[in-house]
């Protein structure tokens, strides 16, 4: 059950580095292949800024996806994984070798 429970939780985070390499991808992508002027006949009214500054037209799907979608399932993904962690303590942060805690600021005196 605990190697079912990794690779659960390796298989999430590679699902939000998926869709976060994905929307960089389009970033880069849109700025090179997308219209620069406002195309009304194929829905392509929607202003962005990709590509350091300069602006392309999307169509209302690309944009939504390239805003809200891609990183909103990358951050979800990452806080899934996060939880699945804190609960099963698989790849939890130990004591180094000689006793001392590195992160001994995020945890709860017991």
């Amino acid at each position: 059950m605990a190697a079912f429970q990794k690779v659960l939780i390796i298989a999430v985070m590679l699902v939000a580095v998926a869709f976060w390499s994905w929307s960089i991808y389009l970033d880069g992508f849109y700025c090179r292949h997308g219209a620069t002027t406002a195309v009304a006949a194929e829905g392509r009214v929607y202003p962005r800024k990709v590509c350091h500054g300069s602006q392309v037209f999307l169509t209302k799907k690309e944009k939504f996806d390239l805003d809200v979608l891609y990183p909103s399932v990358s951050i979800g993904s990452v806080l899934i994984a996060g939880l699945l962690d804190r609960r099963w303590k698989h790849f939890v942060f130990k004591r180094d070798f000689k006793g001392t805690d590195r992160l001994y600021w995020f945890r709860r005196k017991k």
